[in-house]
């Protein structure tokens, strides 16, 4: 989501402000944090209600969750709140570590999982399954206890879908041991609360949308990452027939988020099979689910400080209690939402790449609609979500992008120039976010391959500003950036700025950018800490931009600056002793490339001695 605007710095900030904050957060820690975990203690059940309501809410914030993460937020709660008396207590307590998980990924996820959290969760589920039973035979069951065991089901299965999404070893371990459990509360919610009508063509829910939307949450989830899920899931009986069902179901009183659910596990059921008429619809369903929801509103709702502002002016128990399950309720909505959109991009994302893979393979033309909605509709969908979902947008952009090529659609000539709004998203779009990074490259790289199919590169590399050294730099700064992100993340960005640097040093009339990328790609390739991935690619690279000598830059660089004898002397034994340490019972694949690059760049320094000879 968008960032608020930082207010400017008065004279009076400038002191160190590592102190300034060391200060600052020693004063919140003694004064808000602390007694809130010291009212979580409490005998009396209404303080310790507020306390985890106003800690929930301050959670939202990343800094005030990280202090209170340092205050063993965690352990209290995993500790003492899921076994309260309070039946209130111990279901907001399960969102509360929900959402932790979820903000904090892989470490909460992880540490929660070896602390046994699955023993809560399963006497949970059991408990779940229970008062569901209960609830059928008890037509007198108050709305407010209703809404509670509901309110429970849905933050249990949240939960559980956070924890897999926090680790895969989690997830494994959840498939491996622990589906027989998952399939029969799904099996009980959905017998309870899951009515088709009597046409068959219509649908009822008897429970939350939430509680029914976090049900196909966990079928999605872990239907996209695990294979044996998915064989588990076709090998059940009730509930392959309930995904097989499903989407040619009218759900009457689902959400955005139900409907685009609902594509995502058909997207799933498809997979490679799908075909150009299901494409087209689960986009043109995707797509229109999502219509009626107001962005404004929707981050209005998820502003935490105007929520804090809200609860720090109420002093009575009960009004406090009224307003945070009204915040809860809003809250909830607005989330509900903005997964819809997160969704809804991964949805189009998945079949774009699926789409480009069945022009690959079938090599028949896409219907008129279909094609209608790749080159007017995404661009326009993808302009409207780029501020707020910037790494989500620019994945999809790129599967876009590439199936534009397979298609030899323009991506210059569509209607409304989106490439420009494309352009502008990428330039504003920050650098934190690995993702965000990966997007931007991956965009770039794609564009660039667009520029070479022009009559007329020059004139998009103009507009494009990117066929400078000081853009080659650039590059080459990011390359060295990678160094900051995670060893696979480091991998994929450095990859992905090696490809776009091949494409900017093949275009002709520009000698000074092949020259930088030249000697960069040589320097890449003496290095003897390159990972042997990139030295395949680079190496691969490097043959391709001189592989002939009518280019005209090869005579100025490759033989001016004697590419060729730093390829003889560096070059050659850097890789012949690289590859050496390329395991082929670990790595089969990448041991085979580094053979075959090994064997062409022997042909090619071969073929560059007697090129001009």
């Amino acid at each position: 989501m968008a960032k608020s605007r930082k207010k400017l710095r008065s004279n009076k900030a400038r002191v160190n402000p590592i102190l300034r904050d060391a200060a600052k957060d020693a004063q919140v820690r003694s004064k808000r944090i602390q007694p809130l975990m010291q009212q979580l203690q409490s005998a009396a059940v209404n303080d310790r209600q507020m306390a985890l309501g106003s800690i929930s809410v301050l959670c939202e914030d990343a800094h005030m969750r990280e202090l209170f993460l340092r205050e063993k937020l965690l352990q209290e709660v995993m500790s003492r709140l899921l076994t309260d008396d309070n039946t209130e207590i111990v279901v907001e307590a399960y969102g509360l570590l929900r959402n932790l998980c979820l903000e904090q990924g892989y470490d909460v996820a992880i540490y929660m999982w070896r602390s046994d959290i699955w023993v809560s969760i399963s006497a949970g589920l059991e408990k779940l399954v229970e008062s569901l039973s209960s609830l059928s035979s008890n037509a007198k069951a108050s709305i407010e206890s209703r809404r509670l065991l509901f309110d429970f089901g849905d933050n249990l299965i949240s939960l559980v879908v956070a924890l897999a999404d926090g680790a895969s070893e989690i997830q494994e371990q959840l498939v491996a041991e622990h589906l027989p459990q998952l399939f029969h509360v799904i099996t009980q919610i959905l017998k309870y609360g899951f009515i088709v009508g009597d046409d068959s063509k219509t649908c009822t829910l008897k429970i939350t949308t939430q509680l029914f939307n976090s049900v196909l949450d966990l079928i999605y989830d872990f239907a996209s990452d695990s294979a044996a899920f998915m064989d588990a899931l076709h090998g059940h009986p009730d509930l392959s027939q309930f995904v097989q069902t499903l989407p040619e179901l009218n759900i009457l009183n689902g959400s955005e988020l139900t409907q685009v659910l609902v594509q995502g596990i058909l997207l799933q059921l498809l997979d490679e099979s799908i075909t150009f008429q299901q494409a087209e619809s689960i986009l043109d369903r995707t797509c229109a689910a999502i219509q009626p929801i107001d962005l404004a509103l929707m981050k209005h709702t998820l502003n935490t400080a105007e929520q804090e502002k809200e609860l720090s002016s109420l002093k009575n128990t009960e009004e406090f209690s009224s307003m945070i399950r009204k915040q809860s309720d809003n809250t909830k909505k607005a989330m509900m939402q903005m997964q819809s959109l997160e969704l809804s991009l991964e949805i189009v994302t998945a079949v774009t790449e699926l789409l480009a893979s069945q022009v690959e393979q079938r090599r028949e033309p896409l219907p008129g609609t279909l094609v209608n909605i790749l080159k007017q509709v995404l661009p326009d969908f993808f302009n409207v979500l780029a501020e707020d979902f910037t790494s989500h947008v620019l994945m999809a952009w790129n599967n876009l992008l590439w199936l534009f090529l397979s298609l030899e659609i323009n991506v210059f000539e569509l209607a409304n120039e989106p490439w420009k709004q494309l352009w502008s998203c990428i330039y504003q779009a920050g650098n934190v976010d690995p993702r965000v990074r990966f997007g931007k490259l991956s965009c770039v790289w794609a564009l660039l391959k667009a520029v070479q199919l022009q009559a007329n590169p020059t004139e998009y590399l103009d507009l494009l500003q990117v066929a400078t050294v000081d853009f080659v730099q650039s590059i080459r700064r990011e390359y060295d950036n990678a160094g900051d992100a995670g060893p696979e993340d480091q991998l994929d960005l450095r990859l992905r700025c090696c490809h776009v640097l091949f494409v900017l040093a093949t275009f002709q009339q520009h000698i000074d950018v092949n020259r930088e990328v030249g000697l960069f790609f040589l320097h890449i390739l003496s290095q003897k800490d390159t990972h042997p991935q990139l030295l395949v690619e680079v190496a691969d690279h490097f043959i391709d931009i001189y592989s002939d000598a009518a280019f005209d830059y090869d005579h100025p660089n490759f033989v001016g600056l004697g590419f060729l004898d730093t390829l003889r002397k560096d070059i050659v034994p850097n890789l012949r002793a690289a590859f050496k340490f390329v395991d082929k019972n670990k790595d089969p694949q990448l041991k085979a490339e580094c053979h075959e690059l090994f064997t062409t760049l022997g042909s090619f320094v071969a073929y560059k001695e007697g090129e001009r000879s």
